[in-house]
């Protein structure tokens, strides 16, 4: 197998760093992304330029401990599965059906010396579920009105304008 050197997809995607991990919104496809730091650092790392290898021994510097191929694979499997890559992973046939488990006990990994690289999606509730003013006229919902699911809009005549926030 050729040399893989992953690239991050950056079209479409708000990246909102925080203290140890990124928070990634994929506007394209409307979900929110959670790395935490080990797959931060990996997505960090892989530019293009950088080879699978290169990203582990990158990420061994970083955390202070060996990094093993095998864990930088397990993220890029996940970053892909979420779209975040601008490639698909050309994953070695052993890491294509790759578990969490699997991957502890054949990455040897016991107790918690580094963090497993995890990629975790949330889901943004809607104005009605939050609770938040749809700020339209109450209705039937129909020709532009408020939605009857919006919770402000149920007690409220036909007409007015939900202001509820």
């Amino acid at each position: 197998m050729s040399t893989f050197y992953p690239a991050p997809r950056r079209a479409q995607l708000v990246v909102e760093r925080l203290k140890n991990e990124i928070l990634i919104y994929d506007l394209e496809r409307d979900q929110a992304n959670c790395l935490n730091e080990t797959a931060a650092l990996v997505w960090q790392a892989a530019d293009g330029k950088t080879s699978v290898a290169e990203i582990a021994n990158q990420l061994s510097q970083q955390l202070g401990t060996t990094i093993d191929e095998r864990m930088v694979w397990y993220a890029l499997a996940q970053l892909d599965k979420k779209h975040l890559l601008q490639n698909a992973a050309p994953l070695p046939p052993p890491a294509k059906r790759l578990t969490r488990r699997d991957f502890l006990v054949k990455a040897g990994i016991v107790g918690g010396a580094v963090v497993i690289p995890a990629v975790i999606a949330l889901t943004a509730p809607s104005a009605a579920m939050a609770g938040l003013s749809c700020g339209q006229p109450c209705g039937d919902g129909g020709s532009g009105g408020c939605p009857r699911e919006c919770p402000h809009c149920r007690n409220l005549p036909q007409g007015r304008v939900c202001t509820a926030v």
